[in-house]
């Protein structure tokens, strides 16, 4: 391997390991839904209703430059959200960020996604 695929090959590893630990939305598209299936973020019972998660998210989405363009299902049931829609990576990711943000999300998983390109 060339030098400039082993150092992509390494920063992929990292962002998806930063992913996994910390809980942020870097990473590739296939690491997309598998890292938001994995997004419980240690929050203990959900402190709000899933209406209010529910409108709390799509408001985040509306407020935020990149995702307010975007059309994003949200639904939310017992703290555990369920996202859907047709977007960039880079939007799939930060929705994912956005939505673990929200009070009394436990969890986050895209329902369904279509790939755009940017």
């Amino acid at each position: 391997m060339n030098k400039l695929t082993v150092i992509f090959v390494l920063l992929a590893a990292l962002s998806i390991a930063g992913c996994v630990t910390s809980g942020g939305g870097s990473g590739s598209d296939d690491s997309v839904a598998s890292t938001a299936s994995l997004s419980d973020s240690g929050r203990g019972a959900s402190q709000a209703n899933d209406s209010e998660i529910t409108s709390a998210i799509q408001r985040a989405f509306s407020q935020d430059d990149l995702l307010s363009k975007s059309n994003i299902s949200v639904n939310s049931n017992q703290g555990v959200v369920s996202l859907s829609g047709r977007l960039s990576a880079r939007a799939a990711n930060r929705a994912v960020s956005v939505a673990r943000a929200a009070p009394g999300v436990r969890r986050v998983l895209w329902a369904s996604i279509e790939y755009i390109p940017e």
